[in-house]
């Protein structure tokens, strides 16, 4: 039967649509790829569907995210606080010690650096409050004082990422080889699936004994992880792909930025991106193509920052400016093309619509859907001895 024909069904609409409602929105994600009818229920019938992507904004200094209302053109200045270090963390922890590692599909992933070698990894849905801890990181025990006291802390959360594979139905963290602050050394590659007890280490494949570009960052597009490497004076992109769990050398990066700290991986639309600065502050931004075969120069930004990891919402191009964002839109003389073919060039004298007030240098952004998927299926049963 082909995949069309199992799709179709003798139920009315109506009933269809109850049956779709009663399943979890994991389940309603992973049913939606059996068939165009499916998916057209589901797209039209679902709160998570209808909701479109909308930026997050992440105050890395006081650990609080805000999600801004409305990203059209006819937007006006309203972002409001979606969650706070508090409702997570019940006592106080220094200022910047909790990091946002991602989101996906409405879900917050979260490191508190301060905690243990390693950092504390947890999961926060802001829409039904729900927490869920993740085990520890256990090559990081290691990393203990003798006398089990830890008084400092390092950017932990650099080397995690927080992914989803649309097929599989699986959430995984990934924790990549590297070396933070030339003191602590990860040799091995980690994953924790959700709702498994502990993590698992896998072959690193071409990436093992290569130097992780940590500040290069790492962002999850379409079932796999991607972040940098460099080796023998050259850098690539590497992925892994969150349903079979091989590592790839992707990709060489499209052009060498003046210093490592000048380029970051991102997302454009559903394809991974690349942001390389020159010293004169002009950004360039390519995407790779679905093949994962060629890289096509997309954007050019002159005198403007824009944030990390994620800048392109659909047709809104975020900038950060010294206390705000910004978002800039489609008019006549201010872009060059919106066809994805030409470079979209987005000029200094263009000042953009004000989306928040924030400190730039303070600000992460995020994509962010709401959603009500449950946390709690995910928590492992307390088995008495």
């Amino acid at each position: 039967m082909a995949t069309d024909d199992a799709g179709r069904s003798e139920l009315p609409t109506d009933v269809l649509v109850e049956i779709m409602l009663l399943l979890p929105p994991i389940c309603r994600r992973r049913v939606r790829l059996v068939s165009r009818l499916w998916r057209d229920v589901i797209d039209e019938h679902t709160m998570e569907m209808q909701s479109r992507a909308t930026a997050l904004l992440w105050d890395t200094r006081e650990a609080v995210a805000y999600v801004v209302g409305d990203l059209s053109k006819s937007s006006t200045t309203s972002y409001k606080e979606l969650w706070r270090r508090d409702r997570a963390v019940p006592y106080m922890r220094p200022s910047s010690s909790l990091q946002l590692i991602g989101t996906c599909n409405g879900l917050l992933c979260l490191c508190d650096n301060k905690t243990a070698p390693g950092g504390a990894v947890t999961l926060v849905n802001p829409a039904t409050d729900e927490v869920l801890p993740v085990p520890p990181l256990p090559c990081a025990l290691s990393f203990f004082p003798p006398a089990g006291r830890y008084a400092s802390w390092e950017n932990w959360h650099e080397a995690y990422s927080f992914g989803y594979h649309p097929t599989s139905g699986q959430y995984k963290v990934v924790h990549v080889p590297c070396s933070i602050s030339k003191a602590y050394k990860f040799d091995d590659m980690q994953v924790l699936t959700l709702g498994e007890a502990s993590w698992r280490k896998v072959p690193a494949g071409p990436v093992e004994g290569a130097r992780c570009n940590l500040g290069a960052g790492m962002v999850s597009v379409d079932g796999a992880t991607y972040w940098v490497i460099e080796s023998a004076k050259s850098s690539w992109v590497v992925s892994f792909d969150l349903e079979s769990e091989e590592v790839t050398r992707v990709k060489g990066l499209p052009a060498q930025p003046a210093r490592p700290d000048h380029c970051h991986l991102t997302e454009v639309n559903g394809r991974l991106g690349i942001v390389v600065r020159s010293l004169s502050g002009t950004i360039k931004v390519w995407v790779l193509d679905k093949g994962r075969r060629k890289w096509s120069y997309r954007y050019n930004l002159t005198r403007y920052r824009v944030p990390r990891p994620h800048f392109v919402y659909g047709e809104c191009i975020l900038t950060l400016q010294e206390c705000s964002i910004c978002g800039h839109y489609r008019r006549k003389g201010m872009w060059s093309s919106s066809n994805y073919a030409v470079t979209v060039r987005v000029r200094h004298h263009a000042h953009g619509t004000l989306l928040a007030a924030i400190i730039a240098g303070w600000c992460r952004t995020f994509s962010y859907v709401k959603t009500m998927e449950p946390l709690s299926v995910y928590k492992l049963p307390i088995v008495n001895a």
